[in-house]
């Protein structure tokens, strides 16, 4: 408050310590910057010393000023109402009750009803005032505890009433939002036309949840939604457990009921209801947080209170209330009287002990008092009296008139007359939303984070390498990168019929159910569509053997899941890989394999390493080194070993008009990684030896190698330079090349090479070359070179035949009809082998259900069961297990430690102006319809 000089004089409040007094007023209603705490009153200014009192529970409260004035100072509570009014920086919130003139209708004995009604009338003229004060600012003051009291007073129900329970209950309903609500609702259902029945129907849902809300909220014992009937059922003075309910307790409230009941408790439930409401009021909950923060407390003035007008009773009951009560209450009261309230001065004669002029003083010596008071209820615990002197000396009113002149009213400081900042509402409401908008933003960010860390899915199987998406999707994400719309048809259909066997298993669950994981290698190495056309062509024939399943009849033969697995460029997240399928096969018990697998190389031998390591058995339809299949027996192909390609390659050779010069280059990649490429140029330097060729190898740098130290330097040999240089190397070279390194992306640039200048060669390119047959558009931008390459698949070059003509036929006209177009049409034989291999596992499948429908389909079943497929041996008393597949026999001989077919097909094809040529150069193997070369050479 700032004290400012003024010329205007204020009669009524000219007596001995008047300023002080009024000092002590302002420093009431003005309420803390944070909480209620009870504050500590500095003597000298009488102002509020900063920070908060020790004991903060037992002194904390607002008295109730009694003003002993005599005659003289009757106007004291107008002018004081009239400053209030005044107050800057805005009114402060009061009520003035003059109650001089008032009839008498109480009286200093026990209460009546009659003073039940005085009681409820003051507080009720209170209320109002209160409520229509039209300079306060901020929200509205409600009472709607108070106000339901008083209405329960004035209902009238029937003696005769049957029921009166459901008639209050009635009326109670009528009251609140409940029946406005339902009133709508009712009034949009008028409005329907009355064949729009569908329409009704939410209504009367609506209809019906509003009244089982209601029922339950007069109950009174559902927290939140009860919410005011809730603390009738609470309150501590008329015994609300003999209700059980509000309905029942409100009707001992009704007219006719409440005068049956004590009065005191009836004026005490009044009372509390009103000082309740004001507590509410001032209590801001956390989820109100735009509520602006009442920052001066509400003043009552009672003036010329007295025994007979209710105002002693009044405040009797106020005192009763807070020491029965204990909650802080934001009422300051205020009266005055001629006597000392509340016992007139009879129960001490030297009541009040303080005047004005130690009003500050007065204010500590009750504060002191207060916590020992109200634990001892004390009927004065509340009360400070205060006595305005008379026949004061005219000195003494001049110094009064003298202090009154600098006091320019009631002007709180701009700092206490706001909350601090961090109890602001802005900070309420700009905190929430700024933690909302962090969390939401730290929602985005972790969202954003996890989808790029999962390829932008909610896929947990799918990882973000940065540069590459690996990981396992049953179709919903197109794991190849890039994708063309031939790519995205293939794994479209792959989802597609995921469903279908999903839903099949569900309709036919006596048929075995299992998962195939098709793991390759799916990121391009040349950065195009075409670069993993051979990975497409894999996850084709899959589609081909899992369609088969969805429609085969019998009750052993398996429904079949395919997933899709990328192991990145190269293979290199292979063991990343592995290890997601391990923890996928733990919750998805339908994963019995993996099938496919990409390039003989360091990280697929790790890769199958880590299968092995978790259980899961592997067919590959692609891979050839030695090693694989020597070293892992988890592991099983379909396709033969370099150690076989090469003595067909080598046999082969010696048929070639270029065999003459006996003189053999072997072109492998730099890479000792590639166990591929270095260990079929150990096959093909020893076969072509044991016929009598002089070898020369010789090593080429690979287009973005595996990453594995160099081999020229372990073998002592040439390094030749890249791919093109290899080509090159050719040029004067009367004899045959044989390329041992890998068809994309580096035989493209070798074959470019060799046709610079005309190469005389006999270009013979290994199996992997079909990698770059199947890039139509790399090939044919090489049409000067003719070569011959090695393949384990002769269809769809050759014509299919037997069981190869029912397998192009779905794929070419069922599943994929693209594979009829120029565009589209691969000629690598990749979806033949990868179909072999999926045959497998489902015949392995099969197997266990041939003697026992109830045996688990389980990994270490179905590799078992893989070595079961192979003919019958001489004088063996069993059928024959093998597979006629689209590629040749598979055949695993019937020996457990064998894990490559016997005799699988190798064939020599031809390419001539960048087309291949659909007469065979050669046939080894054994393949149903169609017979081997005579001088091929036999597995031993």
């Amino acid at each position: 408050m700032a004290l400012t000089p003024t010329v205007r004089e204020r009669d009524p409040l000219v007596f001995g310590g008047a300023d002080r007094l009024v000092k002590l007023i302002g420093a009431l209603y003005q309420r803390p910057r944070a909480g209620d705490r009870p504050r500590e009153l500095d003597e000298v200014s009488v102002r509020w010393k900063r920070g908060y009192h020790d004991e903060r529970s037992g002194r904390r409260g607002l008295p109730m000023v009694c003003l002993v004035r005599p005659d003289s100072a009757a106007d004291v509570l107008p002018e004081l109402s009239r400053w209030l009014e005044e107050a800057k920086p805005e009114p402060v919130r009061h009520a003035y009750l003059g109650l001089a003139g008032r009839e008498e209708t109480d009286s200093d004995g026990p209460a009546t009803r009659q003073s039940v009604e005085t009681v409820r009338d003051l507080l009720w003229e209170a209320r109002n005032a209160l409520i229509r004060d039209p300079r306060a600012r901020g929200s509205r003051l409600r009472f709607g505890l108070f106000t339901l009291v008083v209405w329960l007073m004035s209902q009238k129900i029937a003696e005769h009433d049957p029921n009166p329970d459901r008639t209050l209950l009635r009326r109670v309903q009528r009251l609140g939002l409940v029946e406005r609500f339902r009133t709508t609702i009712q009034h949009v259902d008028d409005q329907l036309p009355g064949d729009k029945f569908w329409w009704r129907v939410p209504l009367a849902i609506l209809r019906g949840l509003t009244a089982l809300s209601f029922r339950a909220a007069v109950t009174g014992r559902v927290p939140v939604l009860s919410g005011q009937y809730r603390w009738f059922l609470r309150q501590p003075h008329l015994a609300p457990e003999m209700s059980g309910s509000f309905v029942r307790f409100a009707r001992r409230l009704t007219d006719g009921e409440w005068q049956r009941e004590a009065p005191e408790y009836v004026s005490r439930l009044l009372v509390n209801a009103f000082l309740e409401d004001l507590r509410r009021a001032y209590r801001i909950r956390p989820w109100q947080p735009w509520r602006r923060r009442r920052m001066t407390y509400p003043v009552l003035l009672l003036d010329a209170i007295s025994p007979a007008n209710g105002g002693y009773r009044l405040l009797r009951l106020l005192n009763g209330v807070r020491n029965q009560v204990g909650l802080f209450d934001p009422l300051l009261v205020i009266s005055a009287s001629d006597d000392v309230p509340p016992d007139a001065g009879r129960g001490d004669p030297e009541r009040p002990r303080f005047d004005a002029t130690t009003a500050a003083e007065a204010y500590r010596a009750w504060q002191n008092a207060l916590r020992d008071d109200r634990r001892a209820r004390r009927d004065t615990a509340w009360y400070l009296p205060i006595r305005i002197r008379e026949g004061e000396p005219k000195e003494v009113l001049d110094d009064a008139r003298r202090r009154l002149a600098s006091f320019d009213g009631y002007h709180l400081e701009r700092r206490l007359a706001r909350p601090p900042w961090w109890a602001s509402r802005w900070t309420r409401i700009g905190v929430p939303v700024l933690v909302v908008a962090l969390a939401a933003a730290g929602l985005v960010v972790q969202r954003k984070t996890t989808l790029d860390s999962h390829c932008g899915t909610d896929n947990p199987w799918l990882v973000s390498t940065g540069t590459e998406c690996v990981g396992i999707s049953d179709g919903g994400f197109d794991l190849f990168q890039p994708s063309d719309d031939t790519t995205a048809q293939v794994v479209r259909i792959i989802r597609e019929q995921n469903k279908r066997a999903e839903d099949l298993h569900r309709n036919r669950p006596e048929r075995p159910y299992i998962t195939i994981v098709d793991l390759e290698a799916l990121t391009s190495s040349t950065g195009t569509a075409e670069g993993i056309a051979a990975e497409r062509e894999s996850l084709e024939g899959f589609a081909v053997a899992q369609l088969r399943q969805l429609s085969a009849p019998a009750a052993s033969d398996p429904i079949v899941r395919i997933l899709i697995a990328n192991a990145g460029r190269g293979m290199r997240e292979g063991v990343r890989v592995a290890g997601m399928l391990r923890e996928l096969a733990g919750q998805d018990r339908s994963i019995v394999a993996v099938a496919g697998l990409d390039l003989s190389s360091d990280p697929t031998q790790r890769t199958i390493t880590a299968l092995s390591n978790a259980g899961i058995p592997m067919v590959a339809s692609t891979l050839s080194a030695d090693s694989l299949a020597d070293d892992n027996p988890m592991y099983f192909q379909v396709t033969p070993q370099n150690r076989r390609e090469a003595e067909v390659a080598a046999a082969f050779a010696q048929r070639l008009p270029e065999a003459a010069s006996r003189e053999v280059r072997v072109y492998y990649s730099d890479d000792d990684a590639d166990i591929y490429s270095t260990n079929l140029r150990d096959d093909v330097v020893k076969s072509f030896t044991a016929r009598g060729f002089t070898v020369d190898a010789r090593a080429l740098t690979p287009n973005g190698g595996i990453g594995g130290k160099v081999a020229h330097e372990r073998y002592g040999e040439r390094l030749v330079g890249n791919p093109s240089a290899a080509g090159r190397d050719t040029c004067s070279f009367p004899g045959i090349a044989f390329f041992a390194g890998r068809g994309v992306p580096d035989f493209g640039d070798f074959v470019a090479g060799a046709g610079q200048c005309g190469s005389k060669a006999a270009i013979i390119g290994d199996d992997d070359v079909t990698r770059y047959i199947a890039d139509k558009v790399a090939r044919q931008l090489n049409r000067a070179m003719p070569f011959y390459y090695l393949s384990f698949a002769t269809e769809p070059v050759t014509a299919p035949q037997g069981l190869a003509r029912d397998f192009y036929t779905t794929l070419n006209q069922q599943l994929f009809p693209f594979e009829q177009t120029e565009r589209g049409r691969s000629l690598d034989g990749h979806a033949a082998m990868a179909f072999d291999a999926a045959q497998v596992l489902i015949t392995a499948t099969a197997y266990l259900r041939e003697t026992a429908a109830t045996i688990p389909v389980t990994p270490g079943a179905v590799w078992r069961e893989i070595t079961a497929i192979h003919t019958s041996q001489p004088d063996a008393r069993q059928t024959n297990k093998y597979i006629e597949g689209v590629t040749g026999t598979i055949d695993y001989g019937g020996d457990i430690s064998r894990n490559v077919p016997e005799n699988k097909p190798v064939a020599v094809l031809r390419v001539e102006g960048g087309e291949v040529s659909r007469t065979l150069q050669a046939f080894c193997g054994v393949a149903a319809g169609r017979a081997s070369d005579p001088w091929c050479p036999v597995d031993g």
